[in-house]
């Protein structure tokens, strides 16, 4: 009792840093106006500090694994909320583009480390029996973050300024800092060779991938040169798969993937999470182009998701002990599916009532499916495989969350053009062809789900 006291103690603190690094992916998007004035540049500019952001915590994830094991996950853990903290404070002092893209960049490479490493601790430390309840506590920043972040960037820049943004971190890292001294146990380090050929591959061709993506949701760059990039990046992950299976000692085992249930949570997972995270975009963007609705109306309407999310949370572990992991990713991914397709037809004329029941229920919905199809993956993964399995999780995560955004702006391109107006100048038709395209992403992924066999998970809900 008291080892799973620990655990979930763990799990609260690694959900707060992982909350502070989902937090600041998005916390910038509703300041880059306040932001680009200080800097005396143009708003579009400000992208920049997004894109290092997302680019950085991409290519320190391969390597985390081994420094955890070098260094003890312990030091990592602490070194990097630091690191993450002192980044967080040159955002703050940055007084040009440069200065503040260098420390989001730092920013970055800090959280990459912070969070899986804290991951794998609670992971390799949770009994089979906890892993829903587990997972349930991990995963509600990854669905919260997104949507609080515009709202809470968008008050600093409204009522302070948006220096506050970064300064909130410093409090926050030293709380997190004294219960990681306080509870994460200390180890001995583990020496094995460093898989250098590995970690060029996987770094360069995550840096190219998610570049080339990056690119792409910005109008203004070539889309060929940005779809060679992303080529380039695939091929080099391509290289750095035949690499990890074929190494004597790989910086990443791909052991996990000859799981059933971790390929879906991985493949089919991924629509998932590429559909959920295109949400806090495009809504947003059609409330306020679409509709016409302030900011402030816009964001309050965003919050009804958290307010689901929360929710529905305290149902998850009931629900899944009660139908199993397939039928819930079936019905519950009949029901998002659904909500996505009932936000495609909203207008002006549809009631706010209307839309915060819809939203509402689209919040609990991704809920559901995020905490099931997360403990699914695990549940079936050994300790000795938690490490590998949990970096190529968090590796999909963050491509998932750089996917939502550029799909979901892809999608409005297209359908202006098939709309025959200019891409600016967008239309309530562009919004719900977008959101019916979301739709069908979630559509495809209950393929993988449908043919899950039927007892996958039984194991975690305590059934032989």
């Amino acid at each position: 009792m008291q080892q799973r006291s620990n655990v979930q103690k763990m799990a609260i603190l690694v959900a707060a840093t992982f909350f502070m690094e989902n937090l600041d992916a998005t916390v910038i998007t509703t300041a880059i106006p306040n932001i680009a004035k200080s800097f005396s540049v143009n708003p579009q500019d400000i992208s920049v500090g997004i894109s290092a952001y997302m680019l950085a915590l991409t290519i320190g994830l391969p390597a985390s694994g081994w420094l955890a094991n070098r260094f003890t996950a312990h030091r990592i853990f602490s070194i990097s909320i630091v690191l993450f903290m002192l980044a967080s404070l040159l955002c703050a002092l940055s007084i040009n583009l440069t200065m503040f893209t260098l420390a989001r960049l730092c920013q970055g490479l800090a959280g990459s480390l912070m969070v899986p490493v804290g991951r794998t601790v609670v992971l390799s430390r949770t009994e089979k029996q906890n892993l829903v309840n587990t997972i349930s506590i991990l995963v509600w920043p990854g669905l919260i973050a997104p949507v609080m972040g515009p709202v809470i960037g968008g008050f600093f820049a409204q009522y302070l300024t948006w220096h506050w943004i970064f300064v909130l971190n410093i409090p926050l890292g030293f709380i997190a800092l004294f219960y990681a001294f306080k509870l994460l146990p200390k180890e001995l380090p583990q020496i094995r060779a460093f898989d250098g050929i590995g970690f060029i591959l996987c770094g360069s061709g995550l840096l190219l991938f998610v570049y080339g993506l990056e690119m792409i949701s910005h109008s203004q760059k070539s889309i060929g040169i940005s779809l060679s990039i992303v080529l380039l990046g695939c091929i080099m992950l391509t290289m750095a798969c035949y690499h990890l299976t074929h190494s004597t000692h790989p910086l990443i085992s791909l052991q996990a993937f000859s799981k059933r249930t971790f390929r879906t949570m991985f493949f089919g997972g991924s629509l998932i999470r590429i559909a959920l995270s295109s949400a806090p975009f495009l809504l947003p963007l059609m409330f306020q182009v679409g509709f016409g609705y302030s900011p402030l109306t816009a964001g309050a309407l965003l919050l009804v998701l958290f307010v689901g999310n929360i929710l529905f949370k305290l149902i998850n572990t009931p629900l899944i002990e009660r139908f199993g992991f397939r039928n819930i990713l079936i019905i519950n991914g009949i029901v998002l599916s659904a909500s996505f397709i009932l936000c495609a037809f909203f207008t002006e004329q549809t009631s706010i009532i209307t839309m915060i029941i819809v939203l509402f229920l689209s919040g609990g919905a991704r809920s559901i499916q995020f905490t099931t199809l997360n403990t699914l993956g695990f549940s079936e993964i050994e300790k000795s495989e938690v490490q590998s399995a949990n970096i190529l999780s968090t590796l999909a995560q963050q491509l998932n969350n750089v996917l939502g955004i550029v799909l979901g702006a892809l999608f409005l391109f297209i359908a202006s053009c098939y709309h025959d107006h200019n891409k600016t100048m967008l239309s309530v038709e562009d919004f719900q062809f977008a959101l019916l395209m979301i739709a069908g992403l979630t559509i495809i992924a209950m393929i993988d789900f449908i043919t899950l066999p039927k007892n996958a998970g039984d194991n975690v809900r305590g059934i032989k």
